[in-house]
């Protein structure tokens, strides 16, 4: 009896060194605004094509994710400040900010910007001349410095919306005049989850304007390196092993 209670003595001792060793992973959520990179469901249920990457690069390991939900504005003041520690997110060169000071090895999704109308419309994109005169529809809160210049000078007009609904709303009331700029995969799954007909818009590419890019894994500057070099191994391997084209395919 003294050997069995000796051996459950030492199993109970191994698995609190275990959990002690455990790091936390802070991984940081844009609300609403990030589908289907990250998407927040009922009693706060977390998917999307970033957030289960991250989830695949920490399953089976002795890594605790917490999840942090905040607006863009406010999550971005947050990692300025610091953030928890072993922070993640997502972003890419291009952002600026904490969304491009550290990112992983590899990149995990390549971005395409795409101009959307209504079927109905005659209007036939080539270059950003073809806009001219006209309205491009974009979402609060996201900017793109290659439109800046054609807003400033009246050569386009840019109008705001809070939401995929408003914007194809508005290109549906002035098929000749408007179209909406924004991410193909996010046009394609906000389609869907209006249960909009994909046939019944014309989605045209936009990447002579706003080329594509990829994003990556944007890491707290300050992250353990051990911490940091796992990651970037399990990221190798669930690209070799068709695990993140498998994720993407989930949400188209």
């Amino acid at each position: 009896m003294k050997k069995i209670s000796s051996a459950l003595s030492v199993l109970a001792l191994t698995a609190v060194s275990f959990s002690t060793q455990a790091e936390s992973i802070n991984y940081y959520v844009i609300a609403k605004q990030a589908t289907p990179f990250q998407i927040t469901g009922e009693n706060n249920q977390q998917s999307g094509i970033v957030t289960d990457i991250v989830k695949a690069v920490f399953e089976n390991s002795p890594y605790q994710i917490n999840y942090h939900t905040y607006p863009f504005n406010r999550m971005i003041s947050l990692l300025e400040a610091g953030g928890e520690p072993n922070w993640i997110t997502y972003g890419s060169p291009n952002w600026g900010k904490v969304q491009s000071e550290n990112l992983s090895e590899i990149p995990i999704y390549t971005v395409k910007h795409v101009l959307v109308s209504t079927r109905e419309s005659n209007l036939q994109f080539h270059s950003i001349q073809d806009m001219h005169k006209k309205i491009i529809v974009l979402l609060h809160g996201f900017d793109y410095p290659q439109l800046l210049p054609y807003f400033e000078k009246g050569e386009i007009e840019e109008l705001r919306v809070k939401d995929y609904q408003a914007a194809f709303r508005i290109i549906h009331k002035f098929p000749e005049f408007a179209a909406f700029v924004e991410m193909e995969s996010r046009v394609k799954y906000n389609l869907a989850k209006l249960n909009q007909e994909q046939g019944d818009f014309r989605i045209q590419p936009f990447r002579s304007v706003i080329p594509d890019y990829p994003i990556y894994l944007a890491f707290d500057p300050q992250m353990n390196p051990n911490t940091q070099a796992f990651i970037n191994r399990r990221l190798k391997t669930l690209k070799e092993n068709g695990r993140i084209d498998e994720i993407i395919q989930r949400y188209f």
